[in-house]
């Protein structure tokens, strides 16, 4: 416990916010969380951490976690309704009057549900002048869709995968990744 307090009189740009977890009383907890920089608060929506540590402190912290829980929860469904009230019929107007098979539109939706997040992430971070959140986010992204996505199709699936062509492609984006990596 001395150590930390050593720690923050010398180097409070140093300390890690998970370090709160450490400390014992309620009111150590939110002076630690308002005073280190990883604790910040980024000004978006709200500082969900001073809700955690500070507004209901170590008595009712189970009471802000199921708070937590419930805000996500009402974002998942405001997000379902939005896309099936909004997207939804906006997509099949857009395929009605561009004569698209279903199966072409739905692909559309698919591919514009996937790249959304990481096209907004990627400006967020040049927004914010953060390469690493544009470059972690995108790779992220890009390993998630050709491991698993491609893991879950072939094992699923009940077809023969073209090997020259998949090759092809597994090549083009390592070597773009290697790219990426050594230009950043």
């Amino acid at each position: 416990m001395s150590s930390i307090i050593e720690l923050i009189m010398d180097e409070p740009s140093q300390l890690k916010c998970l370090l709160v977890n450490t400390l014992n009383t309620s009111t150590a907890k939110c002076n630690f969380t308002q005073n280190i920089a990883d604790c910040g608060y980024d000004g978006i929506i709200y500082d969900f951490t001073r809700m955690v540590y500070c507004d209901f402190g170590d008595q009712y912290r189970a009471v802000s976690l199921v708070v937590l829980f419930g805000i996500l929860l009402f974002l998942f469904l405001s997000m379902g309704v939005v896309a099936d009230e909004f997207l939804c019929p906006a997509l099949l107007t857009i395929s009605k009057t561009l004569r698209l098979p279903d199966n072409i539109a739905g692909v559309t939706f698919l591919a514009f549900g996937n790249g959304a997040p990481d096209i907004f992430s990627s400006i967020s971070g040049v927004t914010q002048s953060k390469p690493q959140l544009i470059f972690s986010g995108l790779l992220g992204a890009g390993i998630f869709v050709t491991t698993v996505v491609v893991g879950s199709v072939l094992l699923t699936g009940q077809f023969e995968v073209m090997q020259r062509p998949l090759m092809r492609d597994i090549a083009f984006y390592i070597g773009a990744t290697f790219m990426v990596w050594f230009i950043i």
